[in-house]
């Protein structure tokens, strides 16, 4: 059989003592779903101020009506919608009445940087009418499958306005997996550039024309994503957290979380949240 999509390769290196090959039709990205927590809540008063998150929300109505804001846009949550708030979304909110809501917070690796920040909205149809049920049934073990089912349902409602449209270079995804990889350790750009197979001039370059960050800017990012999550959903001091992110201690850790996300760890931990 002939085809143009992929010449006939093997598809293990040489040496291998198993032998595969093939032609490829179809490469796809891998893509990571990690669902941090699912709850359902009633609310008597839910008042955020400017809260970000580096982790996806997912809001699902079930009684009463909320206002979130972003930017200088109110989005009203009521029954009968699904509404995504996208990594790094500064936004408030309010209820009027007492309002009652599925939700789920997730991340999805390095997916979420090429996410735009933003309130997505998409109403619940059959499908997610149907999962919402068998959430409402589960009980989570061995997998939160119902949880995971309707995140990837809301992700694919989403718009093309919801990402960014830039296809990153193989070298920039080579170092970004390399920086996430190595949070806990004194890493420096050499090392990105190294794990790339690019000098750092060209590194710098390539982040700054893609990600519109440097290198360390994108690592102090994921430290601080990272630093948040173990703030929430562990219960490690603030000195673990920091020094399991990498930072040298708990002062400059503070410093730079609240440098960069106008918050203190100890507020951060007390925060809200829904």
């Amino acid at each position: 059989m002939s085809t143009n999509k992929d010449p006939l390769f093997s598809l293990v290196p040489a040496g291998s003592p198993h032998e595969v090959e093939g032609e490829r039709e179809v490469m796809l990205p891998g893509l990571s779903l990690e669902i941090l927590t699912t709850r359902k809540i009633r609310l008597e008063r839910w008042n955020l101020h400017k809260l970000i998150d580096p982790y996806w929300r997912l809001y699902c109505p079930v009684e009463g009506k909320a206002v979130v804001r972003f930017g200088a846009v109110d989005t009203v949550l009521e029954p009968g919608h699904l509404y995504l708030i996208s990594p790094r979304t500064t936004f408030s909110s309010y209820n009027p009445e007492p309002f009652t809501k599925w939700y789920v917070h997730f991340i999805l690796g390095r997916s979420d940087l090429l996410s735009v920040p933003g309130v997505f909205s998409s109403p619940v149809d059959d499908i997610a009418a149907g999962f919402l049920e068998s959430l409402a049934e589960a009980k989570g073990e061995p997998c939160n499958w119902e949880s995971a089912a309707l995140v990837i349902h809301a992700l694919t409602q989403l718009t093309p306005e919801a990402w960014t449209d830039q296809k990153l270079d193989h070298r920039v995804s080579k170092a970004m997996e390399f920086l996430r990889a190595n949070l806990s350790r004194r890493i420096n750009a050499e090392d990105a550039a190294r794990a790339a197979g690019v000098s750092v001039r060209n590194l710098n370059h390539l982040f700054r024309s893609q990600v519109r960050m440097a290198p360390m800017s994108v690592l102090l990012s994921y430290r601080l994503d990272r630093a948040c999550h173990l703030l929430r959903h562990t219960e490690q001091s603030i000195e673990q957290v920091a020094e399991n992110c990498g930072f040298p201690n708990r002062y400059y850790f503070s410093r730079m979380l609240k440098q960069h996300r106008g918050v203190s760890p100890a507020a951060y931990r007390k925060g809200q949240l829904y």
